[in-house]
């Protein structure tokens, strides 16, 4: 156990040392606090900055960035676990793995066939 803390502390050491060895980022010069405020409403004014205050689509848009990267942290962690369930022989646990990860990654890369399929059986039970 003294030697799982002794190691756990050396690599936290040697992470830290190594974020602290990094050039500080650049800095920008301060602004006062009115002129800070006088910029962001210009800006807001001007209609620029994103959208200017434009939420139309915001889901959407949320979608479309939460899929960008959710569909590979996915992958990744269903592979890991499928690893895991298959060097202990489990096959339950692989096949249940797998059908979970294609269910999710069917929602977020094709949502327009799941909104049909759920409107096809709707229609079809009411």
């Amino acid at each position: 156990m003294n030697r799982k803390i002794a190691t756990a502390l050396a690599t936290g050491a040697l992470l830290f040392s190594a974020g602290a060895a990094l050039p500080p980022p650049p800095i920008a010069p301060p602004l006062g606090a009115v002129a800070t405020a006088q910029a962001a409403v210009s800006k807001s004014l001007a209609g620029e900055g994103g959208g200017a205050g434009n939420v139309g689509n915001a889901g959407n848009r949320l979608g479309n960035l939460l899929s960008g990267w959710a569909v590979p942290v996915i992958t990744v962690l269903a592979g890991c676990l499928l690893v895991g369930a298959l060097a202990s022989r489990n096959i339950g646990t692989s096949v249940g793995i797998v059908i979970i990860t294609l269910l999710g990654l069917i929602f977020l890369l094709a949502p327009q066939s799941v909104e049909s399929f759920a409107k096809g059986i709707a229609n079809v039970v009411f």
